[in-house]
């Protein structure tokens, strides 16, 4: 996968699963607007490409979520809920977060 496809694949379907491999393989060509480190879940990134402004997670070392967000705002309350998940995560509530789900 190349950022073009994944931007295409982003635009049709807002949430676009990939490995490792090909993110890492892909993210220079992106603008990193933000790092959160989760301490549960490798970093929380949130990067902007030529059309859309995503997040990209970490549900496993070999796996990484793409999901669009609108514009910063939502951004920010999409990292703010996600970090709280974490920490809940992080004290043993045992809850998991559906990385899949378009609702977050």
């Amino acid at each position: 996968m190349n950022a073009e496809q994944l931007e295409q694949q982003l635009s049709d379907a807002s949430l676009v699963q990939l490995t490792a491999e090909e993110w890492t393989g892909i993210a220079g060509e992106f603008e990193l607007v933000e790092r959160h480190r989760t301490s549960v879940a490798g970093d929380l990134l949130i990067v902007r490409g030529k059309i859309e402004l995503f997040a990209v997670e970490q549900p496993t070392p070999e796996t990484r979520v793409a999901r669009v967000l609108s514009d910063i705002p939502e951004a920010s309350r999409f990292v703010a809920e996600r970090m709280d998940q974490y920490e809940r995560m992080w004290d043993g509530c045992g809850c998991r977060i559906d990385y899949n789900s378009l609702e977050w």
